[in-house]
Order: structure tokens, then C-alpha cells, then sequence
């Protein structure tokens, strides 16, 4: 059936309406649904755009990660500034200047830092430039560093800040961009470095991420050479920390078992341990008398003991004196290689238990008190009644009697390089005049208490007539100690006092004749002298 269409006048516009939609309706919609689509494929860009930047900021975090680690292996050639290429111990590539140090992501990967199929760019076709840069002194250098993308995110020849912006998210606090070639800056320009100090800062619109000791995912990791402060607390899960060197601590160490140590341990203050009961002893002193000192939390005893508890083992031994305000008690035997010195008496006591003193009290003196009525003895074990025991360099006073004993081996004798005084002297020996006697010089006495003296060999009476004085005897043997008047010359060395009497050293002949008076002014024989 044909179609007919209906016409409408009306004015001088006619319109012609088919069955169907018209043009202008048409039209219409294709424009909504263009609009729709061209809206949809925006979010679409926007959330590819989104994932990209996220992905980038990904890659230019792991790539941030392995720097640091990298920094923390290195650490020692870094701090050197060591180049190096292609060595098994340290591969490489890294070219060292005296401005500082630059790796590649093939360092990274030659180090297993990154996987080996890392590509070396990233989701934006950007490759990256790896700075890294030296500071303070030796041995504690610092290293710092910069990773860099080298295309900035330009698109449209807009500098695409919103999609860094979202970079930076994903990467972390220690990412950044370039807002001119002169400087990066992190989040709300919470750090900054500047193009003089890494030459990869030369565009806007570059992603950036600061890497090494000033940055802050640096401290994540537990470095090896020691310059890494730690940030937090180390929980080691009760698992051991092994191959340690030296560790510094400014706090409290504590430990739930035994601390072992193949040297030292040195302590700034005091030790202080604790006995089975909790009591505190304190090793080491305080700052007050200018000493070391032990100290106890209780009025209890310190011993020392050995594993045997053997009286005959030395337990300690001090080099130097030993001073004690209180008193010392000894079980055993006390032994020394030289002085003892004592601020008061020194008491002891004998086998019996009798106490006895040295060293004295009040007075004005040194005393050795005994505190019985039983004698003091000096001997030695093996010796004889004849060895020295006891030498006095000074004058001796005896209060009481003063009695020898002779000994096994002894006479009994007293011997004295000088005078003996004394109010009287009684010899206890009897002997007879004429008799023998063993050494001259000798005092004894006779039955009737002549004194009787050791002359050549025999008792004779000691006379009170001066030496040299002739007498008359009846007899032709001369009594001990006299000689008769022959001439007869004299040792004037061995009779001294004789020869005060006669000189020249000889004895006049008085044989036959009388012995005459010196006549001494009276005139009868006025020429004679004396021994004439």
C-alpha cells in the first residue's frame, strides 16, 4: 500500500509529517548518546591515567627500596667513593667522582636488588638517573642520594602535575617532582634539593625520590655498617642476635639469662648484682672518698669461697695494703712477706688459749703483755741452746731478776763488748788459788770469797797493790800473776800496766839485794831514782 503523506499549510512554512522519527529527533539523540560516550570514554582516560600514575610511583618506590639497600651492602665503597665494574665481589656499575657516586638499575639488578627481567623504565617509557652523594666526615660519613625520572610527564605540552601528584601517593613520603629545572621538592615542601647538588634536576615535571640517610624510608632498614640510628623499637621476636661486635647503649640492658663475655666488662658506674635473697651488692663506688668500693644493701657477711673450701689454698690475694676500720677475724694462719702495721695493739693468743699483746697502751712506751704468770719463750724448731735468739739494739732495763740457765750445748754464759754494772757481783763458782782455769780473764771466787781471777791459765787472788810493785815472797815460785825480778825483759803489749811501772820494758834484778826507799829530799842517798 503506497504511503501518502499528509500536508499543512500553515503561513508560508509547509511541514510534511511521515510515520517514523524525524530528522530532528535523530538528530538528538546521536548528540545525547555522542555526549554520553565522549563522557564515558573521560572516565575511562581518567581511570587509565589513575593507574598509570599509580603505577608509576610504584615502580619509582622499588626502585627507591633497592637504592637504600643498596646504600646499606655498599656502604664502605660508597663512602669511599670506590668505582666499580664488572667485579664478582661487587659488580657493579658504579662511577665514582669526587662529587660522589652514579648507578644504574643494572647495578640493581647485577646486585639481585631487582628482579633480572627489570626493564629498566618505567609505565611512562621514562627511564631513571641514580645520583648519589657523600657528606660529613671519616669514618661516619653520610651517603644521600637522588633518583630521578629523565622524561618529565608533559602531555598536550602541559606539564601533567596532577598524575605526579598521584605518583608521588603511591610512592611514599620520600617521593617528589620538579616544578623547574632548578629544584625538587617533596610533599607540601617538606624537603628540597636543588639542581646544583644533583645535576638530574634539569626539567619540570620530573618524578623524583630522595634515597639514603636524611630520607625516611631509609630507616626501615637495619644497617650493617653502623651509621643507621634506628627509629623504633628492635623486637627480635625472641629470636638471637649473633656475630655482634661492639654494641653502645646509652639506656638499661635487660637480660633474662646469663650475659657471657670472652674480654671485658666495663662499666661507666657501679655493677650491681644481687645474692639468692635479692639483696643488692654494688661494684664499683661513688663519687665521694676518691675510692672503689663494694658495697652491700644488708648488714650481711661477703664471702668468698672455693670450690673446695680448702684452709690450705690462698682465696685472695691483694697487691697492695689492706686496711680495716672494724675489727679482722682470722681462723687459719695468717702469712705475710713483710710488715704488719697496726693502729693499736696487736693481740694473740698461745696454744693454751692465753692472750697475749704487742704494741702497748697509754703510756709512754712499747709494751709485749702477757696476760699470765707463764714465761716468755724464744726458740726455734731444730736450733741450739748456743744460736742467737734475741738481739736488742739499745740499753735493756730489767725490772726483776735477770737469770741464765745454761742449755743442752751452752755453759750458761753472758757476753758483753762493754761494762757489765750492777750493784754487787756474786760468782757462784768455787775454785782454788793455783788451780787451772780455761780462759783468762775469768772471776771466781775461793772458800773463803777471795776473789780469784784467770791469770795464764791458773786461779790467782786478786791483789789491791798497784801492777808493778815489787813484794817479798818466801818462796822460789812466784804466786800466779806475779813474776820475779830477774832483769828479765817484758811484752810490754801483752802487760801493759807493767809497763806503765817499768817502761823501758824491763824488770829490775832485785836477786840478793834490799829493796830502798826513794830518798826524796832527806839526804841519805840523794843520788839514786827510781828503778836505779
Amino acid at each position: 500500500m503506497p504511503l501518502f503523506g499528509s500536508y499543512f499549510q500553515m503561513g508560508d512554512i509547509i511541514m510534511i509529517k511521515k510515520r517514523g522519527f524525524t530528522l530532528l529527533e535523530i538528530t538528538i539523540v546521536l548528540g545525547i548518546g555522542s555526549l554520553i560516550g565522549f563522557m564515558k570514554f573521560q572516565d575511562m582516560r581518567k581511570e587509565q591515567e589513575a593507574v598509570m600514575a599509580q603505577a608509576v610511583g610504584f615502580q619509582m618506590k622499588q626502585v627507591g627500596e633497592a637504592v637504600n639497600r643498596y646504600i646499606s651492602i655498599r656502604y664502605n665503597k660508597l663512602s669511599t667513593l670506590s668505582s666499580s665494574r664488572s667485579q664478582s665481589s661487587d659488580p657493579g656499575p658504579r662511577t665514582c667522582t669526587a662529587n660522589g657516586c652514579e648507578i644504574t638499575y643494572q647495578t640493581l639488578v647485577n646486585e639481585s636488588l631487582l628482579p633480572s627481567t627489570y626493564a629498566g623504565v618505567n609505565a611512562q617509557k621514562s627511564s631513571y638517573k641514580i645520583l648519589l652523594k657523600r657528606s660529613g666526615v671519616s669514618p661516619n660519613y653520610v651517603i644521600n642520594g637522588l633518583i630521578a625520572t629523565t622524561i618529565p610527564w608533559v602531555e598536550g605540552g602541559k606539564t601533567r602535575y596532577d598524575l605526579l601528584g598521584k605518583s608521588m601517593q603511591s610512592a611514599g613520603i620520600d617521593s617528589g617532582m620538579t616544578k623547574s629545572p632548578a629544584q625538587a621538592s617533596g610533599y607540601n615542601g617538606v624537603w628540597t634539593e636543588k639542581s646544583t647538588d644533583y645535576p638530574a634536576i634539569n626539567k619540570a615535571g620530573l618524578l623524583v625520590y630522595r634515597v639514603g640517610y636524611d630520607s625516611s624510608m631509609y630507616s626501615v632498614y637495619l644497617r650493617r655498617d653502623g651509621t643507621l640510628p634506628m627509629t623504633g623499637n628492635l623486637n627480635m621476636g625472641t629470636n638471637d642476635i649473633n656475630n655482634a661486635k661492639n654494641i653502645t647503649a646509652s639506656g638499661t640492658g635487660i637480660f633474662g639469662g646469663d650475659v657471657s663475655s670472652a674480654g671485658k666488662i666495663i662499666a661507666a658506674q657501679e655493677i650491681i648484682a644481687h645474692n639468692g635473697y635479692g639483696d643488692a651488692i654494688h661494684f664499683g663506688g661513688d663519687a665521694v672518698n676518691n675510692d672503689y668500693e663494694i658495697t652491700m644493701s644488708k648488714d650481711k657477711t661477703l664471702s668468698i669461697h672455693m670450690a673446695s673450701n680448702r684452709t690450705d689454698l690462698t682465696t685472695l690475694k691483694i697487691s697492695g695494703g689492706l686496711s680495716t676500720i672494724g675489727n679482722g677475724t682470722i681462723s687459719g694462719t695468717l702469712d705475710t712477706g713483710k710488715s704488719i702495721t697496726s693502729g693499736g695493739q696487736f693481740n694473740g693468743h698461745n696454744g693454751g688459749g692465753d692472750s697475749f699483746s704487742i704494741g702497748g697502751g697509754d703510756a709512754n712506751d712499747y709494751e709485749f703483755r702477757l696476760d699470765t704468770v707463764k714465761p716468755l719463750t724464744i726458740w726455734r724448731n731444730g736450733g741450739t741452746s748456743t744460736e742467737t735468739r734475741l738481739q736488742v739494739f739499745g740499753k735493756q732495763t730489767n725490772q726483776g731478776d735477770f737469770a741464765i740457765t745454761p742449755g743442752t750445748g751452752s755453759t750458761g754464759s753472758i757476753a758483753a763488748s762493754g761494762n757489765i754494772q750492777g750493784h754487787t757481783l756474786q760468782p757462784t763458782s768455787t775454785n782454788t788459788t793455783g788451780g787451772t782455769c780455761p780462759s783468762i780473764g775469768l772471776i771466781s771466787k775461793d772458800n773463803m770469797g777471795n776473789i780469784l781471777s784467770c791469770v795464764n791459765g791458773k786461779w790467782s787472788v786478786v791483789s789491791n797493790l798497784p801492777v808493778g810493785s815489787p813484794v817479798p815472797w818466801p818462796s822460789n815460785t812466784a804466786p800466779v800473776g806475779w813474776l820475779i825480778c830477774r832483769g828479765q825483759s817484758f811484752n810490754t803489749a801483752l802487760y801493759p800496766q807493767l809497763a806503765k811501772a817499768y817502761p823501758r820494758g824491763r824488770l829490775p834484778d832485785l836477786r840478793g839485794v834490799f829493796i830502798r826507799g826513794l830518798d826524796s829530799g832527806r839526804g841519805l842517798d840523794s843520788g839514786r831514782v827510781i828503778n836505779s
